[in-house]
């Protein structure tokens, strides 16, 4: 039977770490959790930010800014960009770091929410009455969507524009629906997509195009429709193939003839 007693378990850890009080030395490669403040984004062909970490390089002279780490996304395939001290001064972002002690290696988890008070609502909240509006100001309206179920994946608005990309994990029901009104929409019985916003309530023609996409039937409205292709074949039976000639008259392929219709042009 395996003596126990007379095995060094030190022999066998990371020296950088302090088994019996569950510590990491101050050399060591674990991680920790730092927030930091965006000094520089180094793209487009280095997709690294460069961040003052707080409160390790809080207060460093301005002639050692550009020696600041510089650290990728954590997440292999992410890029995560934002107002800098470089490009914004006072309006830069903070992010939240993953970095071992001495600042040496590290990662940005994304963008940090800011500190308040525990006992006052939280004024960054994503309340449901802001979600819902914005949905519904762009004349959208979904069945079953009930804040019990909502998760946002981000929400954005700003001077520039912005979007909300929201589902609900019960029902499945999917959208990401910008400022100006253009969205995708997954839903449990139908594909909805559109660009632009229609008047609500509709009081004369708003330009906007849209697909609705269901199990039986597909909708597509816009004001101006352009086919381009080299073979347009319109249903199965062979019957339904349509001539043309310079006369301005359509011919079916049965005979039958038919005056032009003014908006629609061969």
């Amino acid at each position: 039977m395996l003596d126990t007693n007379k095995i060094k378990f030190s022999e066998f850890m990371n020296p950088a770490l302090d088994i019996n009080n569950r510590t990491a030395a101050s050399f060591s490669d674990e991680l920790v959790i730092r927030k930091a403040k965006i000094y520089k984004c180094l793209g487009p062909t280095d997709d690294r930010l460069q961040v003052q970490i707080f409160p390790e390089l809080q207060g460093i002279p301005d002639s050692e800014m550009d020696d600041l780490p510089k650290y990728p996304a954590f997440f292999k395939g992410e890029v995560i960009t934002g107002k800098s001290i470089k490009d914004d001064g006072e309006e830069a972002e903070f992010v939240w770091c993953m970095c071992t002690p001495d600042l040496q290696v590290g990662y940005i988890l994304g963008k940090s929410n800011i500190f308040g008070d525990p006992s006052k609502k939280y004024v960054d909240s994503y309340s449901w009455s802001d979600v819902r509006s914005f949905i519904q100001e762009r004349n959208l309206v979904i069945e079953d969507f009930d804040y019990k179920h909502l998760h946002v994946l981000n929400f954005v608005i700003s001077d520039e524009g912005g979007f909300i990309n929201v589902y609900n994990y019960l029902t499945g029901d999917y959208i990401l629906l910008n400022t100006s009104g253009s969205i995708f929409s997954l839903q449990q019985k139908q594909i909805f997509m559109r660009v632009g916003t229609p008047a609500s309530p509709k009081q004369g023609r708003t330009a906007f195009s849209s697909i609705t996409i269901t199990d039986n039937n597909i909708t597509l409205e816009t004001p101006n429709l352009h086919l381009h292709g080299d073979q347009i074949k319109l249903g199965k039976a062979p019957s339904l193939k349509v001539l043309g000639c310079p006369g301005g008259v359509l011919l079916g392929k049965n005979g039958v003839s038919a005056s032009a219709v003014s908006s629609v042009s061969i």
